[in-house]
């Protein structure tokens, strides 16, 4: 990593020099997640101990038949249960769901404890711990068994990147420097990790999509992208949201249930410009698209109109010579539901792909 960097503290980008601290932090997620099964057997050598243990699972059910079992050998009636509402990984899983079915209660006294994790290193098998309260370092280490929840993505090989992660989740929403801790263990408690796939190796069978893996979940993407502002959370019925959620969920999900997010996208590249490790978002999406059709994931109907708007929008040059070409176009192909509901936009002078690529060049 940097030898030295600095902060700025009222700037999107919190370091000076952020495009070079973007591809070093890129560059170290991607080694890791091209290299899981190294990364964590090397996490899981240093982690396991007499006190710590690891639980596997590949689904809800893994986790909650897991949590059951832990539950009742500890006897515990009661969880305190941080960052509840703020944390991904709870809300995927559904844990206030399934603690109320368990006839669990909620309590900051509980002997036992359920905690987020932001990321885990295989360099020194710690766990990196963010919005944390001022004494949850020594409710960590005097509690009487604690349980944390990662995703199979969330491991890297270098614990010196911690502070500047921390740095980058502490700016989503101009929230102030988040408290880190990194745990290795206490002596005085029984620890349990759970790291837990849920699809996501259906994203990283795909090299062109493992980019999405490496997502710090800073929000920063949702604030800029004008399908989210426009449509908000409420459509995506899911806890992933925005631009990677239009990679992730047809994948993550079924591609029936949610291909239509990959084609929501206006390719705009705002997401890609405010992202801090800059993720190729628009590359994954338009990969994607490339793929549904090629599998036969889209209509027949639909793929006689993509077949013909492909036909046209290639040709340029003939539709820049005749207005009523491009008209004739936008009525041709869209539903008149939706062309008398709105006002058509005007087609761009120039091919997606040309504009694409001076962009992308420039």
């Amino acid at each position: 990593m940097p030898e030295r960097f600095s902060l700025k503290q009222n700037s999107n980008y919190p370091f000076l020099n952020p495009s070079y601290i973007a591809s070093r932090l890129e560059y170290s997620m991607m080694k890791s997640i091209d290299n899981l099964d190294e990364e964590f057997q090397k996490f899981e050598k240093k982690f396991v101990n007499s006190h710590n243990a690891i639980y596997w699972a590949s689904d809800y059910n893994d986790v909650f038949s897991n949590l059951k079992y832990l539950i009742k050998a500890q006897k515990a009636k009661s969880v305190r249960l941080p960052n509840v509402n703020n944390s991904t990984i709870f809300r995927e899983l559904g844990i206030k769901y399934f603690l109320h079915e368990e006839k669990i209660s909620l309590s900051e006294d509980a002997a036992m404890q359920f905690f987020p994790v932001d990321m885990l290193f295989s360099d020194n098998g710690s766990i990196l711990l963010l919005n944390q309260s001022v004494n949850s370092f020594q409710l960590l280490s005097n509690s009487k068994t604690n349980v944390f929840f990662a995703t199979i993505n969330q491991i890297l090989c270098n614990s010196d990147w911690a502070e500047v992660i921390q740095q980058i989740v502490s700016y989503r929403n101009n929230a102030g420097r988040q408290d880190m801790i990194l745990f290795n263990g206490s002596s005085n408690c029984n620890n349990y990790l759970f790291i837990i796939d849920n699809q996501r190796t259906c994203l990283l069978q795909h090299k062109e999509l493992r980019p999405a893996l490496t997502c710090l979940g800073c929000g920063r993407c949702n604030d800029v992208c004008p399908v989210y502002q426009t449509i908000g959370d409420e459509p995506y019925n899911n806890v992933f949201t925005g631009p990677i959620a239009h990679v992730s969920l047809p994948y993550l999900e079924t591609v029936d249930t949610y291909k239509h997010l990959t084609y929501a996208c206006t390719l705009c590249g705002r997401c890609e410009e405010v992202c801090p490790i800059s993720l190729p978002i628009r590359d994954m999406i338009i990969w994607s698209r490339q793929k549904f059709v090629n599998d036969d994931s889209i209509d027949k109907s639909l793929r006689r109109v993509i077949s013909a708007l492909k036909k046209n929008l290639t040709n340029r040059g003939k539709l820049n010579r005749s207005k009523f070409m491009r008209k004739h176009l936008f009525y041709k192909h869209i539903s008149s539901e939706v062309s008398k509901s709105r006002r058509m936009p005007p087609l761009a002078h120039d091919s997606f792909n040309k504009e694409y690529k001076t962009k992308t060049e420039s």
